[in-house]
Protein backbone atom coordinates (compact mmCIF):
# COMPACT_ATOMS: atom_id res chain seq x y z
CA UNK A 1 0.00 0.00 0.00
CA UNK A 2 1.28 3.46 -0.82
CA UNK A 3 1.98 5.36 2.37
CA UNK A 4 2.10 8.94 1.15
CA UNK A 5 -1.60 9.55 0.52
CA UNK A 6 -2.28 11.02 3.97
CA UNK A 7 -2.71 14.77 4.17
CA UNK A 8 0.01 16.46 6.22
CA UNK A 9 -1.99 18.96 8.30
CA UNK A 10 -4.65 18.15 10.89
CA UNK A 11 -7.26 20.24 9.09
CA UNK A 12 -6.65 18.60 5.71
CA UNK A 13 -6.59 15.18 7.38
CA UNK A 14 -10.06 15.93 8.77
CA UNK A 15 -11.31 16.88 5.31
CA UNK A 16 -9.79 13.67 3.96
CA UNK A 17 -11.61 11.59 6.58
CA UNK A 18 -14.93 13.29 5.79
CA UNK A 19 -14.54 12.77 2.07
CA UNK A 20 -13.56 9.12 2.51
CA UNK A 21 -16.47 8.16 4.75
CA UNK A 22 -18.97 10.08 2.59
CA UNK A 23 -17.80 8.51 -0.68
CA UNK A 24 -17.40 5.06 0.86
CA UNK A 25 -21.16 4.89 1.51
CA UNK A 26 -21.82 4.52 -2.21
CA UNK A 27 -18.84 2.21 -2.79
CA UNK A 28 -19.12 -0.08 0.24
CA UNK A 29 -20.82 -2.97 -1.56
CA UNK A 30 -18.46 -2.76 -4.54
CA UNK A 31 -15.33 -2.76 -2.35
CA UNK A 32 -16.59 -5.19 0.30
CA UNK A 33 -17.04 -2.94 3.34
CA UNK A 34 -19.49 -3.95 6.07
CA UNK A 35 -22.03 -1.63 7.75
CA UNK A 36 -19.86 -1.81 10.89
CA UNK A 37 -16.83 -0.54 8.97
CA UNK A 38 -18.89 2.29 7.50
CA UNK A 39 -20.08 3.24 10.99
CA UNK A 40 -16.50 3.15 12.27
CA UNK A 41 -15.32 5.45 9.47
CA UNK A 42 -18.12 7.89 10.26
CA UNK A 43 -17.41 7.83 14.00
CA UNK A 44 -13.70 8.46 13.39
CA UNK A 45 -14.46 11.42 11.12
CA UNK A 46 -16.98 12.97 13.50
CA UNK A 47 -14.70 12.58 16.51
CA UNK A 48 -11.74 14.12 14.70
CA UNK A 49 -13.86 17.08 13.60
CA UNK A 50 -14.99 17.55 17.21
CA UNK A 51 -11.38 17.48 18.45
CA UNK A 52 -10.30 20.01 15.82
CA UNK A 53 -13.14 22.39 16.72
CA UNK A 54 -12.43 22.00 20.44
CA UNK A 55 -8.70 22.52 19.88
CA UNK A 56 -9.32 25.78 18.01
CA UNK A 57 -11.60 27.04 20.78
CA UNK A 58 -9.13 26.06 23.53
CA UNK A 59 -6.21 27.73 21.74
CA UNK A 60 -8.18 30.94 21.31
CA UNK A 61 -9.17 30.81 24.98
CA UNK A 62 -5.54 30.29 26.01
CA UNK A 63 -4.48 33.28 23.92
CA UNK A 64 -7.24 35.46 25.40
CA UNK A 65 -6.39 34.29 28.92
CA UNK A 66 -2.69 35.13 28.53
CA UNK A 67 -3.64 38.55 27.20
CA UNK A 68 -5.83 39.09 30.28
CA UNK A 69 -3.01 37.91 32.56
CA UNK A 70 -0.59 40.37 30.96
CA UNK A 71 -3.14 43.16 31.27
CA UNK A 72 -3.60 42.35 34.97
CA UNK A 73 0.15 42.38 35.58
CA UNK A 74 1.44 45.19 33.39
CA UNK A 75 -1.52 47.16 32.10
CA UNK A 76 -1.83 47.89 28.38
CA UNK A 77 -2.47 51.52 27.44
CA UNK A 78 -6.10 52.39 28.21
CA UNK A 79 -7.48 48.83 28.29
CA UNK A 80 -9.64 48.00 31.31
CA UNK A 81 -9.40 44.69 33.13
CA UNK A 82 -12.88 43.15 33.25
CA UNK A 83 -12.15 39.68 34.58
CA UNK A 84 -11.01 36.48 32.94
CA UNK A 85 -12.53 35.46 29.60
CA UNK A 86 -15.40 32.99 29.56
CA UNK A 87 -14.19 29.39 29.04
CA UNK A 88 -15.29 27.97 25.69
CA UNK A 89 -18.30 25.69 25.33
CA UNK A 90 -16.91 22.55 23.69
CA UNK A 91 -20.34 21.03 23.14
CA UNK A 92 -21.28 17.39 23.55
CA UNK A 93 -18.58 14.98 22.34
CA UNK A 94 -19.67 12.50 19.70
CA UNK A 95 -19.30 8.74 20.14
CA UNK A 96 -15.90 8.00 21.71
CA UNK A 97 -13.55 6.14 19.39
CA UNK A 98 -10.39 4.13 20.16
CA UNK A 99 -7.00 5.74 19.71
CA UNK A 100 -5.15 5.78 16.37
CA UNK A 101 -7.69 7.08 13.87
CA UNK A 102 -4.87 7.33 11.34
CA UNK A 103 -4.08 3.62 11.57
CA UNK A 104 -7.72 2.65 11.01
CA UNK A 105 -7.89 5.00 8.03
CA UNK A 106 -4.78 3.39 6.54
CA UNK A 107 -6.26 -0.07 7.08
CA UNK A 108 -9.50 0.87 5.32
CA UNK A 109 -7.55 2.40 2.45
CA UNK A 110 -5.51 -0.81 2.17
CA UNK A 111 -8.68 -2.89 2.12
CA UNK A 112 -10.19 -0.73 -0.61
CA UNK A 113 -7.05 -1.03 -2.73
CA UNK A 114 -6.99 -4.81 -2.25
CA UNK A 115 -10.44 -5.16 -3.82
CA UNK A 116 -10.44 -6.54 -7.39
CA UNK A 117 -12.99 -3.82 -8.23
CA UNK A 118 -10.67 -1.02 -7.12
CA UNK A 119 -9.42 1.46 -9.72
CA UNK A 120 -7.22 4.53 -9.57
CA UNK A 121 -10.28 6.65 -10.34
CA UNK A 122 -12.08 5.19 -7.32
CA UNK A 123 -9.04 5.81 -5.14
CA UNK A 124 -8.81 9.39 -6.31
CA UNK A 125 -12.50 9.88 -5.52
CA UNK A 126 -11.96 8.40 -2.04
CA UNK A 127 -8.85 10.55 -1.53
CA UNK A 128 -6.50 7.62 -0.93
CA UNK A 129 -4.29 7.82 -4.01
CA UNK A 130 -0.76 9.23 -3.59
CA UNK A 131 -0.53 13.00 -3.28
CA UNK A 132 1.48 14.38 -6.18
CA UNK A 133 2.88 17.83 -5.56
CA UNK A 134 4.32 19.85 -8.42
CA UNK A 135 7.38 21.84 -7.45
CA UNK A 136 6.77 25.55 -8.04
CA UNK A 137 9.84 27.64 -7.13
CA UNK A 138 7.69 30.77 -6.93
CA UNK A 139 5.89 29.39 -3.84
CA UNK A 140 8.93 28.60 -1.70
CA UNK A 141 9.49 30.21 1.68
CA UNK A 142 12.57 29.40 3.79
CA UNK A 143 11.90 28.30 7.35
CA UNK A 144 14.86 29.81 9.17
CA UNK A 145 16.14 28.51 12.48
CA UNK A 146 18.94 29.98 14.57
CA UNK A 147 21.24 28.95 17.41
CA UNK A 148 24.50 30.12 18.92
CA UNK A 149 27.78 28.27 18.57
CA UNK A 150 30.91 29.72 20.16
CA UNK A 151 29.18 33.13 20.38
CA UNK A 152 28.35 33.01 16.67
CA UNK A 153 24.82 32.83 15.20
CA UNK A 154 24.29 29.75 13.05
CA UNK A 155 21.34 29.91 10.64
CA UNK A 156 19.81 26.75 9.21
CA UNK A 157 17.06 25.97 6.73
CA UNK A 158 15.88 23.17 4.44
CA UNK A 159 16.89 23.71 0.80
CA UNK A 160 13.89 21.82 -0.68
CA UNK A 161 15.49 21.51 -4.10
CA UNK A 162 16.56 25.14 -4.34
CA UNK A 163 20.14 26.20 -5.11
CA UNK A 164 20.40 27.95 -1.77
CA UNK A 165 19.16 31.08 -0.02
CA UNK A 166 20.18 34.74 0.21
CA UNK A 167 20.47 35.96 3.79
CA UNK A 168 19.80 39.55 4.86
CA UNK A 169 20.57 41.05 8.25
CA UNK A 170 19.40 44.02 10.31
CA UNK A 171 21.44 45.25 13.27
CA UNK A 172 19.29 48.34 13.79
CA UNK A 173 19.65 50.32 10.57
CA UNK A 174 17.54 48.21 8.25
CA UNK A 175 18.15 45.06 6.27
CA UNK A 176 21.25 44.68 4.11
CA UNK A 177 22.72 41.73 2.24
CA UNK A 178 24.74 39.42 4.49
CA UNK A 179 25.61 36.46 2.32
CA UNK A 180 24.50 33.56 0.18
CA UNK A 181 23.91 30.23 1.90
CA UNK A 182 24.54 27.45 -0.61
CA UNK A 183 24.40 24.83 2.14
CA UNK A 184 21.69 24.22 4.72
CA UNK A 185 23.72 25.96 7.45
CA UNK A 186 25.17 29.46 7.41
CA UNK A 187 27.43 31.07 10.03
CA UNK A 188 27.36 34.82 10.58
CA UNK A 189 30.99 35.91 10.94
CA UNK A 190 30.23 39.62 11.31
CA UNK A 191 32.23 41.52 13.98
CA UNK A 192 30.69 41.01 17.42
CA UNK A 193 29.67 43.94 19.66
CA UNK A 194 32.30 45.49 21.91
CA UNK A 195 33.10 43.40 25.02
CA UNK A 196 30.41 43.89 27.64
CA UNK A 197 27.88 45.09 25.09
CA UNK A 198 25.06 43.26 23.33
CA UNK A 199 22.93 43.81 20.27
CA UNK A 200 19.84 42.31 18.66
CA UNK A 201 20.55 40.85 15.24
CA UNK A 202 17.63 40.16 12.92
CA UNK A 203 17.64 37.92 9.87
CA UNK A 204 15.45 37.02 6.92
CA UNK A 205 16.13 34.99 3.81
CA UNK A 206 14.75 34.16 0.38
CA UNK A 207 15.41 31.14 -1.83
CA UNK A 208 17.60 31.11 -4.95
CA UNK A 209 16.28 29.45 -8.10
CA UNK A 210 17.94 29.70 -11.52
CA UNK A 211 20.42 32.14 -10.02
CA UNK A 212 17.75 34.62 -8.85
CA UNK A 213 15.95 35.44 -5.63
CA UNK A 214 12.67 33.55 -5.87
CA UNK A 215 9.53 32.94 -3.81
CA UNK A 216 8.55 34.44 -0.47
CA UNK A 217 10.63 36.00 2.27
CA UNK A 218 11.12 33.90 5.37
CA UNK A 219 9.70 35.02 8.68
CA UNK A 220 12.05 37.28 10.59
CA UNK A 221 14.13 35.67 13.31
CA UNK A 222 16.14 37.47 16.00
CA UNK A 223 18.89 36.67 18.45
CA UNK A 224 20.81 38.58 21.12
CA UNK A 225 24.55 38.65 20.42
CA UNK A 226 27.04 39.58 23.13
CA UNK A 227 30.55 40.90 22.78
Amino acid sequence: MTKNFLQATDALFGAQLRNFQNKLIGLAALLGFSPEELAEAKDDSLYWDYLMDADNKVQKYAKDFKKTKKLAKDGVKSEILSGIPEPPDLGTPPHLVPSNIKLRFRQKAAKAKASPKYTTAIGTDLGIEPIHQTFDPQLGKPALKIKMNADRPILSYVKKGYQGAVVYKDTGDGYTYLGTALKSKFEDNSPLPEPGNSNIWKYKAIFIWDGKETGYWSDEITIVVKG
